[in-house]
């Protein structure tokens, strides 16, 4: 008879953990920005490798413009406001956005189109992991839509992006004084970018191009 009342009781205790429901979602959801983390240590890539010297990439980044953000907890009135389970918004940078959620994983699209050049999709928008779909338009432009991912839910969300800082060399022909020697050119840039890195990306590196990345997590969460 013991034994019998155990079995029934188990039985009723994972029923009724099987039938739990989590609380719907209610909308809008509005997220404020309250801190940075960082994801990862710098990396540093070039001839379709990592460097794991630290002094080198001490000395990297600090002949370059470095890295701006840093680990920090803080009041801020950036907002995501979540329309829906399927849209979404972060005012002054992407007004419009098509949200899927895979679990933890939510996966963010712009409606809105941007025209980017062969270059600029060549060395910007691939370091990006999550991609949409790339269309060529016209005069060797193409067309392509911002892609951001963010792991939680929609009251606290981590939001995943990179600074990247560039340096290539490249050699400049002298052909107007073809005794001279040619010269060699310093090209750089710099910028943000809501994604996760690519790591299929350092493949495409040159031994003349040498990229530093940071990754961090933006954090979110309802008030």
């Amino acid at each position: 008879m013991k034994h019998c009342c155990i079995c029934i009781l188990a039985i009723l205790f994972f029923a009724c953990k099987k039938t739990k429901i989590d609380p719907a979602p209610q909308f809008p959801s509005t997220l404020y920005l309250n801190g940075i983390t960082k994801k990862s240590k710098i990396r540093l890539f070039t001839n379709k490798g990592e460097i794991t010297d630290q002094s080198v990439i001490d000395k990297f980044v600090k002949t370059t413009k470095g890295f701006t953000k840093k680990d920090t907890s803080f009041t801020s009135g950036e907002t995501l406001t979540f329309f829906s389970a399927d849209s979404a918004e972060i005012p002054n940078s992407f007004n419009s956005l098509t949200v899927v959620k895979k679990e933890n994983q939510l996966i963010f699209k712009s409606t809105n189109r941007r025209i980017i050049t062969a270059a600029n999709l060549e060395s910007n928008y691939k370091m990006g992991r999550y991609q949409s779909e790339i269309e060529p338009v016209w005069d060797g432009k193409f067309s392509a839509y911002n892609m951001l991912v963010g792991y939680g839910d929609y009251s606290a969300l981590k939001l995943s992006v990179f600074e990247y800082n560039r340096v290539s060399w490249f050699v400049q022909w002298n052909w107007g004084d073809t005794s001279s020697p040619d010269i060699l050119t310093k090209s750089s840039s710099s910028g943000t970018m809501f994604n996760e890195f690519n790591e299929s990306y350092i493949s495409s590196i040159q031994k003349n191009d040498t990229l530093a990345i940071q990754e961090y997590f933006y954090s979110f969460q309802k008030k």
